[in-house]
């Protein structure tokens, strides 16, 4: 007796065969249920990051190596002061001076430690910049830069919003703050963290964080 399968729903390949695009087996139905979010969000575009280009105004000959050295001699500057009056009290004691005199020479130790002590920390803050080489906002959409270890002027050259397609402005924008209470019943705001960023100046929800150790190619 001649036995017949019955099995439609098997798959035979007798001969070698090539498929050049996806290919499904199964015994019953295929049902490919994809929903069309899925198109519509690979069709999206990627969000578009604002653009700029720092372009140099000046480039100043304080190095890494100046600014070194510039820190380290306002800080023995600044401890000459206190020195001389501490030496000139003990010449005073020394001979029989009790009651030295409080003069012009004294009064302005104070005033020229207080004037180095600012410097000191002007130049030790323009090297940190330098030595990270990092970008921090100035005004007017200029920027200071430490990019190549050496102290630079820069113009930032900013593309138009990604948004709205308005212009943008590079500044240092207020982040976080806290409010302060006077016994007057006054209140100020007081700003805790600041980062560089590009504002929209037609929309100021359009705004971009930047980073300052950024590695843009300057003009």
């Amino acid at each position: 007796m001649t036995t017949i399968s019955k099995n439609t729903n098997q798959n035979n390949f007798n001969k070698d065969v090539n498929f050049n695009g996806p290919t499904q087996f199964a015994s019953r139905d295929i049902v490919n249920n994809t929903s069309n979010n899925y198109y519509q969000e690979s069709l999206k575009e990627a969000p578009r990051k604002a653009q700029y280009i720092p372009q140099p105004k000046w480039r100043s000959p304080f190095t890494l190596a100046v600014l070194t050295w510039i820190s380290f001699i306002i800080a023995i500057g600044g401890l000459l002061p206190v020195g001389i009056k501490l030496v000139k009290s003990f010449i005073a004691i020394f001979n029989g001076i009790q009651n030295e005199p409080t003069g012009f020479n004294f009064q302005i130790y104070p005033i020229i430690f207080v004037t180095l002590l600012i410097l000191f920390i002007v130049f030790l803050s323009l090297r940190k910049i330098t030595k990270n080489q990092t970008r921090y906002p100035l005004i007017f959409n200029l920027a200071i830069s430490g990019y190549g270890k050496r102290l630079i002027i820069e113009k930032i050259n900013i593309d138009r919003c990604p948004k709205c397609q308005g212009k943008m402005r590079y500044y240092s924008k207020p982040l976080e703050w806290r409010e302060l209470q006077y016994s007057n019943g006054k209140r100020k705001r007081e700003i805790t963290k600041k980062v560089p960023a590009l504002e929209c100046k037609r929309n100021p929800e359009h705004w971009y964080e930047v980073d300052p150790a950024e590695d843009i190619p300057i003009l």
